[in-house]
């Protein structure tokens, strides 16, 4: 069996969170920043290219997945030819269906 990859599309509060996350470790370390989106970024192209990991959140989202990563979770939707990040969050903070909004994608 073949699975196919998707292409990765970010809302515009996932771009948002990147930079928040950039911002927060550049005041210390500006290259580490650079390293980690780097990395985060891999990661997802790793996500659309795997098919379907992480855990389904249906109690927070219809169809939302996540996937820790490296103290964040990836928050994202898969559709046949996309896979959606929705946000990028810290795996320590509290969430709810309110940080999801349906008309970010």
């Amino acid at each position: 069996m073949t699975i196919k990859s998707r292409k990765p599309i970010f809302s515009r509060a996932a771009r948002a969170d990147l930079r928040s996350i950039f911002k927060y470790i550049a005041t210390t370390n500006p290259q580490a920043a650079a390293n980690f989106i780097l990395d985060i970024n891999l990661k997802i192209r790793s996500i659309a290219r795997s098919g379907f990991p992480g855990v389904a959140r249906d109690e927070i989202g219809q169809s939302l997945r996540g996937l820790p990563y490296r103290d964040r979770c990836i928050y994202f939707r898969v559709t046949d030819s996309h896979i959606y990040i929705v946000r990028i969050l810290h795996g320590r903070q509290d969430i709810s269906s309110e940080d999801f909004s349906e008309s970010e994608i």
